[in-house]
């Protein structure tokens, strides 16, 4: 199980390189591809759109596949596009990577998700996300030594590549553990054998479970915090009056925060349960904008920026790890490709939503844009908790009930058998 737990970490890591790379290296890679500024957007939406396809997808393949084997081919792919990206003479070539980095990546982020909130304990589900920051932390890294060592923006893809198809031969090596754990869950369930398999419907009647379209919205919401938080919060500080150099570093003190706090967060996972580490993150963001609302001293913003990525660091790996609890481990898969496809979309409109409030009005409404989505993620999470708490009640009471009726049988059959034992005495 150790070796297991190392690679699901280095595979996490592997699964955050590619997400900082484009951003960082764009500036280089559109000037040897001749592509405007404004294509980077284009390659996220595709990017954004496979991921979305491949989330929505991943249930079935898991049910064929197995986490093990699927994790393996999701990263193969990603690490196939990464080399592409390496060689790409177009940005036409690149926009075609772009759809098996998508799909890859979404693939891998619901697997690995899924089986870290079914197997593992929430300790390691924040920590595991924290391990992504890593990654994501490294990314720019890697390209900087790459262009020290002059080979630009293409060394660095290949880089991670190699990175990645070190990540592949690790899990590969590992699929008979994958198997043995899942394998070994399913035994377990010896009141119904097939309690812990995937379910076999499909994604609407997925949606039509119980708290099912709340736990997307809570997700929708949630990624519309985060994303706009590290988007836009360099811009409204450099608004405020804070030189450029010291916005960037703020991006960068939020991000540190986010992984700092998910680190910590694992600690206190031993001893608090999701639901309370899900509203205490949700309150310090809260805290957060609030703070930012005031007419405080400049120098208190980039507190309340690290405020902000803390607060943010324990909701999504709690949430993600409740899952298996709200709606039972048998749909477990299901709803987490629900609640990252609703992840992938709030990341994707919500923060340029905001940056046409800003062109048309105001950067200055930052802090209270991010308290709309703080107020509709808290309504959520409460709603969720509300019908998944009432469901799981109703199914213990129904349980329950069938318990006594059946100890009822069972005492009337013994009292028929005494009875006819008596006669046949006489």
């Amino acid at each position: 199980m150790f070796f297991l737990l190392v690679v699901i970490y280095v595979a996490f890591i592997g699964l955050g390189l590619p997400d900082t790379i484009l951003g960082a290296a764009w500036p280089l890679m559109r000037l040897d591809l001749a592509a405007p500024i404004s294509a980077a957007g284009i390659l996220s939406i595709i990017t954004s759109l496979g991921t979305i396809v491949s989330s929505l997808l991943t249930p079935k393949f898991l049910r064929i596949l197995g986490t093990g084997k699927l994790v393996a081919f999701s990263i193969a792919a990603t690490a196939l596009a990464s080399v592409g990206y390496g060689f790409a003479s177009s940005f036409g070539m690149l926009c075609l990577l772009a759809i098996p980095m998508g799909i890859g990546a979404g693939a891998v982020d619901v697997a690995m998700n899924n089986f870290a909130a079914v197997h593992l304990e929430s300790k390691h589900t924040s920590w595991l996300h924290a391990s992504w920051g890593i990654g994501a932390t490294l990314s720019p890294a890697i390209l900087s030594l790459s262009i020290l060592f002059g080979s630009q923006w293409r060394g660095a893809y290949e880089i991670v590549a190699v990175i990645l198809a070190i990540v592949f031969a690790l899990v590969f090596i590992s699929l008979p553990l994958w198997k043995k754990i899942e394998s070994s869950n399913i035994e377990q369930g010896k009141a119904n054998a097939l309690k812990n398999k995937p379910p076999s419907f499909g994604f609407r009647k997925a949606l039509r479970v119980p708290g099912m379209k709340l736990s997307f919205l809570t997700f929708f919401f949630y990624s519309a915090l985060e994303i706009s938080t590290s988007l836009w919060c360099g811009t409204y500080l450099i608004a405020c009056g804070f030189k450029p150099e010291v916005g960037a570093i703020c991006v960068s003190l939020m991000f540190a925060s986010v992984m700092v706090g998910r680190i910590a967060s694992g600690f206190f996972a031993i001893k608090f349960t999701d639901h309370r580490l899900i509203y205490a993150g949700i309150f310090i963001v809260a805290a957060g904008c609030l703070i930012l609302s005031l007419p405080l001293p400049l120098w208190m913003q980039p507190i309340c920026i690290c405020l902000l990525g803390l607060g943010c660091a324990p909701v999504y790996p709690s949430l993600i790890h409740a899952t298996p609890a709200r709606f039972g481990e048998a749909l477990s898969s299901q709803a987490i490709s629900i609640q990252l496809a609703g992840s992938y979309i709030g990341s994707i409109i919500m923060p340029p939503a905001f940056g046409l409030v800003a062109t048309h009005f105001s950067v200055h409404l930052w802090p209270i844009s991010l308290s709309i989505f703080v107020g509709f993620l808290l309504l959520c999470v409460y709603l969720l908790d509300f019908v998944t708490r009432k469901k799981l009640h109703d199914s213990y009471a129904r349980e329950r009930i069938l318990d006594i009726l059946h100890e009822v049988s069972m005492e009337s059959v013994k009292r028929q058998r005494l009875a006819r034992k008596r006669k046949k005495r006489r």
